[in-house]
């Protein structure tokens, strides 16, 4: 038997050259902040309304992040467009490095899922275009019709998605699919796990527990459920191997028993932090909500005080929530009397950047509202848990 086998995991910081563990409020750049020319638009990072304006006159963003879609940055088998100085590759490393010399630090998080995908983009956004495979077409009753593509499965979108397209996740057990994120990753941690201005990877919610699951059997979703937790746990345990200098999170949008399974397997010997992308009152999970106890993965981050950052993040359909005590909208202070209370207590949050909510509800707000908190947490907990790398 291996000497040791049975040791406590010995603490990585020690070989570590980043911090990786920056509290406070950090926002969720769209695609387009890096993949897309500069414009005068809201969403553009440079233009003269762009994000990059926003992060200026804000001091308490602390971080960003970028939304890594790999049929964005790979150019063909091998080929990431290192020595193309217009490629997506470059354009974000050269933003990450502008953010950086302005003190802001960057996130990237690998997507996994693509919802409403047009019939010219398919799941090219998913997937670099050399392993995108047509293998015929399937519909459920009811259902959107999806052409079936090798290593990916069809989801439903729902009402509160959008327009009702085709969706597609991984099928994270696949062997291609392995495959091509161990190299995708390894790829990516050539060029970033050294630089000091990114301090965090990550995956996306549906990488392990989420509602936005493959529907029907058969021909569309090959898999038990066992099998498809079982390649999405070894997935972020690929992504940890790659990025060994850099803090790495898993994204989990559904239950305490998914939270607590990852807790307790993964957690002591892998070092990855649990992220929550939501901060629900009305989350469709395992418990009711009553009162200030809220549904979502949030609810139960009181189980990991000290041992794992939490790390939660504020999306699109959180902005259009109603509060169950009032019936009413909630407001900014709600938000942030959530993270700060004793039943969350997060160190960091994350805010999808968006004007405006699936409803119409204008938000244009909360960078003013974000501009009154305490510097430079925006008061919430500051403390790094034992188990940040």
């Amino acid at each position: 038997m291996a000497i040791g086998l049975f040791s406590r995991p010995k603490r990585r910081r020690a070989r570590n050259l980043k911090d990786v563990f920056i509290p406070g409020f950090g926002i969720k750049f769209p695609r387009s902040a890096y993949n897309n020319a500069d414009s005068a638009g809201a969403t553009s990072f440079g233009g003269t309304n762009g994000l990059l304006t926003r992060l200026t006159n804000n001091p308490n963003w602390r971080f960003v992040q970028f939304d890594l879609y790999p049929g964005h940055i790979t150019q063909g088998p091998g080929d990431y467009g290192k020595n193309n100085p217009d490629s997506p590759l470059n354009k974000l490393k050269g933003r990450i490095a502008t953010l950086g010399a302005m003190g802001v630090k960057s996130g990237l998080m690998f997507v996994q899922r693509e919802f409403d995908v047009s019939v010219g983009n398919d799941v090219r956004q998913l997937l670099p275009a050399h392993l995108v495979s047509a293998r015929g077409t399937f519909s459920a009753t009811g259902k959107t019709t999806h052409i079936m593509y090798e290593g990916c499965l069809g989801i439903e979108p729902g009402v509160g998605q959008g327009s009702g397209q085709r969706g597609y996740t991984f099928q994270y057990s696949n062997a291609m699919i392995q495959a091509w994120h161990r190299e995708f990753f390894a790829a990516m941690a050539a060029e970033f796990d050294e630089d000091p201005n990114v301090f965090v990877v990550g995956t996306s919610e549906s990488s392990y527990g989420t509602l936005s699951v493959p529907f029907g059997s058969g021909a569309n979703n090959p898999e038990s459920v066992a099998s498809m937790q079982s390649g999405r746990i070894q997935m972020v345990k690929d992504l940890k191997a790659a990025f060994r200098k850099t803090g790495v999170y898993h994204d989990m949008n559904h239950s305490k028993e998914l939270a607590f399974d990852w807790y307790t397997n993964n957690v002591p010997a892998q070092r990855v932090w649990l992220s929550a992308s939501n901060t629900h009152w009305n989350a469709s999970t395992n418990i009711a909500a009553a009162g200030n106890n809220p549904k979502g993965a949030l609810r139960y981050y009181q189980d990991y005080s000290g041992i794992l950052p939490k790390f939660c993040q504020w999306q699109g359909d959180d902005m259009n929530e109603i509060n169950p005590a009032t019936g009413v909208l909630h407001t900014m202070q709600d938000f942030h009397d959530r993270l700060t209370s004793a039943y969350i207590g997060a160190n960091m949050c994350l805010i999808q950047y968006k004007l405006t909510a699936p409803s119409g509800n204008v938000f244009s707000d909360y960078d003013d509202f974000i501009k009154t908190l305490p510097y430079p947490h925006g008061g919430l907990v500051s403390t790094r848990p034992t188990f940040v790398v």
